[in-house]
């Protein structure tokens, strides 16, 4: 006869609906990420103690065709915590990125900026102007995994409405 195997009928379909999920797979990942980084400078900003610290960056210059750029690898801060102890730590990225503070350096390529840091863990230290960053300074950092995400749920789900099979009338020939 004429039947059409159900494999046949719906393969594209599944492999639309495939896509989709994992465009959704990768969605939650980035908006899990977010929330990883927005929880982390939340608690920084509620129990994080403020002093005055130097920046030290460690950047690496390269040239191209469009020019030289340069990129921040790491920031070392040196400042002084509430105990009057001498601290110093290297910045951990929050939500994959680092921030680095900007303003003049002395002679020694030191920012002066000022560091807020966990008193329990005084080695968990950030720049203050991170502290400033909300849900959409930190998704700017991963715009292309989510616009990746994106495209393949709106193909996926695009793709899963155009390859749906059409009803099957009884007694009919397809």
């Amino acid at each position: 006869m004429g039947s059409e195997s159900l494999l046949r009928r719906w393969w594209p379909t599944a492999a639309a609906v495939a896509v989709a999920l994992v465009g959704v797979l990768v969605l939650t990942i980035q908006v899990r990420r977010l929330q990883e980084g927005r929880d982390e400078l939340s608690a920084l900003r509620a129990h994080g103690r403020h002093a005055p610290a130097h920046a030290t960056l460690s950047t690496s210059c390269s040239s191209g065709g469009r020019g030289t750029t340069c990129v921040t690898s790491s920031v070392w801060f040196d400042f002084t915590d509430a105990t009057g102890e001498s601290t110093g730590g290297e910045e951990e990225p929050i939500d994959g990125s680092l921030y680095v503070p900007h303003g003049h350096r002395d002679a020694e390529g030191r920012v002066t900026t000022t560091v807020v840091y966990d008193p329990a863990q005084p080695d968990q230290m950030e720049a203050e102007g991170a502290l400033d960053q909300g849900v959409l300074d930190l998704a700017t950092h991963h715009w292309m995994e989510l616009t990746i995400g994106l495209v393949l749920l709106g193909g996926g789900l695009s793709a899963t409405v155009a390859s749906w099979p059409a009803r099957r009338r009884e007694g009919t020939r397809v």
